[in-house]
């Protein structure tokens, strides 16, 4: 595993308080968002995707598992604030944030975002498909359908270029979702978009 991931795997398990992510754009931010979570699966490690507008609890649950928190923040007061926090957390921010806090907290560069993904599909999930890596390359938001899709039917994979009208379809509902969680979160409108992407996701896993 590489060194962002393994920045990751050990920011999961450690006393560090905060870890900042450089997204580059929102589909890179979602693979990072998908590759926490992965990683996050052989850990008592909740993951919590936060509000900036939300009144938090930072407890732990009764069963003392650990809860790390996600937020989504291009304002350097915001991120500051965010970051200063006594809850454990991980960051999404741009580039001009990241260069002026990376020396502050543990960090991630997204403009690595290739070897990181190359690593997580390698190392992580055994896989070695030139095919899908190349596909998730361009379109990172797709990992966990594509990773799905294939292990499902490894022997008859395909891309989903025919279908690019779906797949970009998904891809906005993605933005959309990402917008949401960005912004005060209105419960109903990210209900009815998470439960779109299920659906689609659902229609895309189909094999030959």
């Amino acid at each position: 595993m590489n060194k962002n991931l393994q920045t990751i795997q050990e920011f999961l398990i450690n006393n560090d308080k905060t870890l900042l992510i450089n997204q580059v754009n929102d589909e890179v931010g979602s693979f990072y968002e998908f590759a926490i979570k992965e990683l996050s699966k052989k850990t008592d490690i909740d993951i919590i995707n936060n509000n900036i507008f939300e009144k938090n609890d930072f407890s732990n649950d009764l069963f003392e598992n650990k809860k790390i928190y996600l937020y989504f923040s291009t304002n350097s007061k915001q991120l500051d604030k965010i970051a200063n926090e006594s809850s454990k957390k991980i960051i999404f921010t741009d580039y001009k944030n990241y260069k002026k806090f990376k020396h502050n907290y543990d960090t991630v560069n997204g403009y690595d975002f290739e070897k990181d993904l190359n690593s997580l599909i390698d190392t992580h999930f055994n896989v070695n498909n030139g095919e899908l890596f190349n596909y998730c390359v361009g379109q990172p938001c797709f990992i966990y359908s594509e990773l799905t899709k294939f292990n499902v039917n490894s022997e008859k994979y395909i891309i989903d270029t025919p279908i690019n009208n779906t797949s970009n379809f998904i891809l906005e509902i993605r933005k959309n979702i990402f917008n949401i969680k960005k912004s005060r979160i209105d419960i109903k409108k990210l209900y009815l978009e998470l439960k779109y992407e299920a659906q689609y996701k659902k229609f895309s896993f189909l094999t030959l």
